[in-house]
């Protein structure tokens, strides 16, 4: 799955030049709201009405709602017709796997390969600050 997810970001890397969440949102019609949340929701993503809807907390500062809107945005891609709210209030659905496939996506969006190149020699943490990722999502990226 890791290689699929990888291959659907690079494409549109490619397709629209950019690695931004945002701006890749916005070419492919998903409408981002950004609103004040409760404390505990960063963000998440809806399906309504042949919709697709990203939110995002507007507490959170640009660097986190771009970490926030890249997994969001993994939700769209990767599950575009699946309402995650519904599941978890309705279903035993697990969900751990849609969120596991999100964060690949995060990931994959938020850091390329070719950046990496720069880090040879550096652990996890190290990168993780200094790109202020999550070091749950950078291990990912490496398997770990």
């Amino acid at each position: 799955m890791n290689k699929i997810i990888k291959n659907q970001v690079n494409k549109l890397i490619k397709k629209y030049n950019t690695h931004n969440a945002f701006e890749i949102a916005d070419e492919l019609g998903i409408i981002v709201i950004k609103e004040p949340l409760d404390d505990n929701i960063n963000g998440f993503y809806q399906y309504f009405k042949r919709n697709r809807i990203i939110y995002i907390n507007s507490k959170l500062d640009e660097h986190n709602q771009l970490i926030v809107a890249s997994h969001e945005l993994g939700h769209a891609i990767l599950h575009s017709k699946l309402n995650i709210v519904f599941l978890e209030e309705n279903t035993f659905c697990v969900k751990n796997r849609y969120e596991k496939e999100a964060n690949m996506f995060a990931i994959e969006l938020l850091l390329q390969d070719k950046t990496l190149n720069q880090y040879l020699g550096y652990t996890l943490d190290q990168i993780a600050a200094v790109e202020s990722i999550p070091l749950e999502l950078l291990k990912l990226k490496f398997k770990v």
